[in-house]
Formats: structure tokens, sequence, C-alpha cells
């Protein structure tokens, strides 16, 4: 489905945690949070990173920063090489028998997390996340969801009332995201300034 582009207005009040220059500080703990995965099509990985001196850091930080200042995403970044994985206990002769896997570039990865550390502070401290999403954010995981799930049927079932549950799973629902529409939703969230420049650069003219 092709969508509308949507005006877009980067500015307004920037949050200042947002948008401060990066610092070394933010790029060692990147690093040091990244698994030793496949590396992507520049073949650097991530065991390599780990063991960068001071001095290789601060340049790799002022050039996370280069990016960062101009919103230029290197076209290397977005590159992404597809690993067919198959799906356990499926027919190997079938092409949806098989999960792919993206690889992408480490470089990459580690400034995504600066990114996504940076927005996920911001929408945690302004309290923009309800307390019922527990999906990809610090100290809430899958058992706190079960745990809430527990409660709430035990509950209902103390009180002799009904719980309703809906399980929802979405068909390619990253490849169909409107990335137009993503970044509105950040805009009014109070994403704004060179962080958000920089998402939507990153989502935009990816390869494969």
């Amino acid at each position: 489905m092709k969508h509308e582009p949507i005006p877009l207005d980067y500015c307004g009040d920037c949050n200042c945690y947002l948008n401060i220059p990066i610092h070394l500080q933010e790029v060692r703990q990147a690093i040091q949070k990244s698994r030793n995965s496949t590396p992507g099509a520049d073949g650097i990985s991530a065991n390599w990173f780990k063991k960068l001196s001071i001095k290789d850091l601060t340049s790799i930080t002022s050039i996370f920063q280069e990016v960062f200042s101009t919103s230029y995403i290197p076209e290397e970044w977005k590159h992404s090489i597809i690993v067919p994985v198959p799906k356990p206990n499926k027919d190997k002769s079938k092409i949806n028998s098989y999960r792919p896997i993206a690889l992408t570039s480490v470089f990459s990865k580690n400034f995504e997390r600066i990114l996504i550390q940076r927005i996920t502070h911001h929408l945690l401290i302004g309290k923009k996340v309800p307390p019922s999403v527990n999906g990809f954010l610090p100290l809430r995981d899958n058992q706190i969801a079960v745990y809430k799930i527990h409660t709430a049927t035990t509950e209902a079932h103390t009180h002799k009332k009904y719980l309703l549950g809906i399980s929802l799973d979405i068909k390619s629902a990253y490849d169909s995201v409107y990335i137009d529409g993503l970044i509105l939703k950040c805009l009014r969230l109070g994403i704004k300034g060179n962080i958000i420049k920089v998402l939507h650069s990153f989502l935009q003219n990816r390869t494969i």
C-alpha cells in the first residue's frame, strides 16, 4: 500500500538529553552490550570493537557524532545481508519454513543502540509508555508480562468475573510500518531535533 508523504516538522522544543553530542561513555556502553553475533557485509565483528583502545573509541565517537549532527547515514550502515534460518519442525523444502535474519553492520548496530538508549530514557522519564507495555524496555520482560496476566486471572477467578484475553500476531509487521506515520508519532511524543532526523534517515532507502 502506497502512502502519501506527511509534511514533518523536526524542530520545536528539542529535549536536551536527546540531542546532546554523543560522548565516549555512550559508545563504550553500546559496545559492551553488543552480542558476538555474525558480522554484516563489512566483516567487522562485535568482538573487534570490544578490543579497541580508548584512542580508537574516541575516533569512533567522532564518527558517530558526525553522523548524528549531519543526519547522513552511510549506505553501508543501511545495507543488510539476509540469511534464511529454518524454523524448528518445519518442512525445509518450503520457503515459508524459513525465518529471514538480517545481518547488518556492527557500526550501525552500536549507533542504533545509542539512539535507542536516549529515546527509551526520554519515553520512560516522561511517563509516555503505558505500564501495560513490557517489550524492549528495561526492568520489563516476558516474566513481568506473565506475572501480570497471572495476577489478573487470579483476581478474576477470585471475584467470579470473566477475563478477556486477545492474542494478535501481525504478519510482516516491521515491513509494513508506515515510516512517515511512525516519525509523526515520535514528534508528537517530543522526540525532535537531530535525533528524529537521524532516525528518519535510518529507516529510509534500506537495501538488501
